[in-house]
């Protein structure tokens, strides 16, 4: 028995002697210090965000869309809500004469002014071309515009419309009732996906990409008076909405992923080549877009009711923004 205390004692003397470093520095700290206090930096509560619907996807809601991406980042960041509302431009103005703010938008281009966000840096990911961030807003994802075709059983019904491209480009495509007799339509993609799935005579025609140019891109951006904190959480929130796994999501609305690395790929076969068209794009600047969208809208609607000199105007000054 002498024997045995003397060879534990001698353990006991060699253990603490060799006891690794950080066995020693674990025993000095408190357990609860490192399992239960608080990250007092981050935010807690809830962080607004409106989605202002200038354009909308091909299939679905993109409002709804975002809503579920906020959910799945607040699992990750506890205490964290984003809170995802979606308006017209025109509640959003009326909404901004009142003073309503919100922390963030997200907005299509032309939907806002620079002075209403903050420069903020965010990491963004490898951009596909054609793409690129300003200093207050970094793009996450984008539709486009096409030509539907179909074959009409009375030949005698063909009917083309002149400038019918660019009038698409600023939402003043043809109307219903131009709708119901032309044979070739330039729309954006929703609206070409509507009249496939509801319109009679729409089911069976030929969907194709104008080219690859498009204004229909969607930004976030901060607005200028969101405090730090709430700031940060919705850097995080970005970098989550740019990340891989969310980005490719996109597709089931039949919306393009902004990612470079990220394949366009097709809920509907009948999008298959629009996808391609897409895979880079020309566009406009957001904020530059906002100043000349009314003047261009204006001569997109002279144009297309024959106004030569009003085309001429619209050309020029569309090519001088596309970039």
């Amino acid at each position: 028995m002498k024997i045995y205390k003397t060879v534990l004692c001698v353990i006991l003397v060699l253990f603490l002697l060799f006891t690794p470093k950080y066995l020693v520095s674990g025993a000095k700290q408190q357990f609860v210090d490192t399992r239960f206090v608080r990250d007092t930096n981050r935010y807690r509560g809830i962080v607004t965000m409106y989605h202002i619907v200038r354009h909308r996807p091909y299939l679905g809601s993109l409002t709804s869309w975002l809503q579920k991406r906020a959910d799945e980042y607040e699992k990750k960041h506890r205490g964290s809500s984003i809170a995802v509302e979606g308006m017209s431009e025109e509640t959003f103005a009326e909404r901004m004469t009142h003073g309503r703010r919100a922390d963030a938008y997200s907005f299509f281009s032309g939907s806002l002014y620079p002075d209403l966000l903050k420069s903020v840096e965010t990491e963004t990911c490898d951009l596909r071309e054609g793409l690129f961030c300003t200093d207050r807003c970094v793009p996450y994802c984008y539709t486009g515009y096409v030509k539907l075709e179909r074959n009409p059983t009375d030949s005698a019904q063909k009917t083309y419309y002149a400038n019918d491209v660019l009038a698409a480009y600023l939402g003043g495509a043809a109307d219903t009732a131009e709708e119901r007799k032309a044979d070739t339509l330039y729309l954006d993609l929703r609206r070409a996906g509507d009249l496939m799935r509801y319109q009679d005579g729409f089911a069976s025609a030929q969907l194709d990409a104008i080219d690859n140019f498009t204004d229909a891109v969607c930004w976030i951006g901060i607005d200028r008076d969101t405090d730090a904190q709430k700031t940060e959480v919705l850097r995080s929130f970005i970098q989550w909405l740019l990340s891989e796994s969310a980005q490719e999501k996109l597709s089931a609305l039949g919306l393009f992923s902004v990612r470079r690395d990220v394949r366009n790929t097709a809920p509907e076969a009948i999008l298959k080549s629009v996808c391609k068209a897409y895979q880079t794009i020309r566009t406009v600047d957001p904020f530059l877009w906002y100043e000349q969208y009314d003047a261009l809208a204006k001569d997109a609607r002279n144009a297309r009711n024959g106004d030569a000199e009003a085309l001429a105007r619209f050309q020029k000054r569309f090519e001088e923004l596309r970039r």
